[in-house]
């Protein structure tokens, strides 16, 4: 029980982390709030978020919540960055664009519950300094014409050159796994 609250508090925190670079460019291309933090500040914030998506990872990895590992059986595997980060490239640009707080706000909500509902909730930039790997993977239902085929989110450290079975995955929501190896 408490393994599991732990769980979604720390995923909620995650994705929030995936944004902080949008809260750092608003910051710095904003003269008012520019003047409170200062550049050590923001470089804190940023260390921090690496931190806390590395600690995400290191505590889903320990503490599986699902206690058993999954696996599946691949038909089709792509790599998912390029698709992604444009999409964070755009954060960066709304940011540069805001100069009112109440709106800033306005927006890093919407944001975040856009993320955080969307398929790519666990794509964070901060992963990739940390040597990860994002894939897109379909999903063989049982190679059996009556099931659908689906496509998951997979983050691993490894890098896939061939299509194969996985195993030892966590499950970290429905649509996204991450390898424990």
């Amino acid at each position: 029980m408490i393994k599991e609250l732990l769980h979604v508090i720390l995923y909620h925190i995650y994705v929030a982390t995936a944004l902080t670079p949008f809260v750092v460019i608003f910051i710095l291309q904003n003269d008012t709030y520019h003047v409170y933090f200062k550049y050590g500040t923001l470089f804190l914030i940023i260390f921090a978020s690496f931190a806390i998506s590395h600690l995400y990872i290191k505590f889903v990895k320990r503490y599986n919540i699902n206690t058993q590992s999954e696996s599946m059986q691949c038909s089709e595997v792509e790599i998912a960055e390029p698709k992604y980060i444009p999409i964070y490239i755009a954060y960066f640009v709304i940011a540069v664009s805001i100069d009112k707080i109440e709106v800033f706000i306005f927006i890093f909500i919407l944001l975040y519950l856009l993320i955080l509902k969307g398929r790519f909730s666990c794509f964070n930039p901060y992963l990739l300094i940390l040597g990860f790997n994002f894939y897109e993977v379909l999903v063989d239902s049982n190679n059996d014409k009556k099931y659908a085929k689906y496509k998951v989110f997979l983050i691993t450290k490894n890098t896939i050159k061939n299509i194969k079975a996985h195993n030892n995955l966590v499950r970290l929501n429905n649509f996204t796994f991450l390898d424990k190896e």
